[in-house]
C-alpha cells in the first residue's frame, strides 16, 4: 500500500479543525438542553387599540346644533338617579344655560372608545351622567354623557354616543361639567330624598320632575310613579 507523509503545519492545522467541530458539536449538544422559552426566538408583542370594524361611514368631528328651541333639559346620573332614569326641568334659565353651553360645542371622534368600553365592561359600579335637551313633545335634540373613567384613564370625559362611535368634547369640559353636577345634585335632592315616592308625594314646588310628569307624558295619560 502507498502511505504519503504529512507536515508539520499540516498536522497542525487537522487539529484545530478537529477542536473546532467538537466546539460547535458540543454548542448544538447545550442548546438542545436548554429550556425551549430560552431557545426559541424572542418575539415583541405589539399592542394597539382594538376598535369596532363599524362606523366608516361616520364623520371625524361633529358640531352641536339645534332646529328647534329646547322645551326641556333632561339630566341623568347612576348611582345618584337610578340607572336608565330620568329627571327634567322646563325652568328656562336652565335651559338657557345648557344651551349656550352646549351650542356650537365641537366633538372630535375617539377611536380609542371600543376598547375602553371593553376594559369597562368588567369593572363593578362607577359614576356615569347625562344631559340632554328636548322639544315640548320629547323629542331629543341634543343627548351628550359624561363618565369620569374617561378622563382617567383614556381622555376627556363629556362625550356623544353615535351607535358604536364616540365622538369627545373639545377644549375645556370644566363649566359643563359643573353645570351638569349641581343639575345631578338638585335633582337628586328634590326627588330622591329621602326616597322618590315620599319626594314625589311631597306636594313641594320642585324644579326637577320625574318623566311622567313631564308635558308629553300627561298629555298621553301616563300616571305617576316612583318605580323607575
Amino acid at each position: 500500500m502507498g502511505c504519503f507523509a504529512v507536515s508539520r503545519s499540516a498536522r497542525i492545522g487537522l487539529i484545530v479543525l478537529a477542536l473546532a467541530i467538537t466546539v460547535v458539536g458540543m454548542g448544538a449538544v447545550g442548546m438542545a438542553l436548554l429550556p425551549a422559552a430560552v431557545t426559541e426566538p424572542v418575539v415583541k408583542p405589539v399592542t394597539q387599540s382594538v376598535e369596532l370594524l363599524t362606523g366608516d361611514d361616520k364623520p371625524e368631528a361633529i358640531t352641536v346644533d339645534f332646529d328647534e328651541q329646547p322645551a326641556a333639559l333632561g339630566i341623568s346620573n347612576y348611582p345618584h338617579i337610578q340607572l336608565g332614569a330620568m329627571r327634567y326641568t322646563t325652568e328656562s334659565g336652565l335651559i338657557d344655560r345648557a344651551s349656550e353651553l352646549l351650542r356650537g360645542k365641537t366633538f372630535k371622534r375617539w377611536y380609542g372608545y371600543a376598547s375602553y368600553r371593553a376594559k369597562a365592561n368588567d369593572m363593578v359600579g362607577g359614576c356615569r351622567s347625562s344631559i340632554e335637551l328636548d322639544t315640548a313633545n320629547g323629542a331629543k335634540l341634543c343627548d351628550v354623557s359624561y363618565d369620569p373613567g374617561y378622563e382617567g384613564n383614556e381622555g376627556p370625559g363629556i362625550y356623544i354616543l353615535d351607535s358604536d362611535v364616540a365622538y369627545v368634547m373639545e377644549g375645556n369640559q370644566a363649566e359643563l361639567n359643573d353645570f351638569m353636577g349641581q343639575c345631578i345634585q338638585d335633582a337628586y335632592e328634590q326627588t330622591c330624598l329621602p326616597d322618590p315616592q315620599t319626594a314625589r308625594d311631597s306636594g313641594s314646588a320642585r324644579t326637577w320632575l320625574f318623566e311622567d310628569e313631564m308635558p308629553w307624558t300627561v298629555e298621553s295619560g301616563s300616571t305617576g310613579s316612583a318605580k323607575e
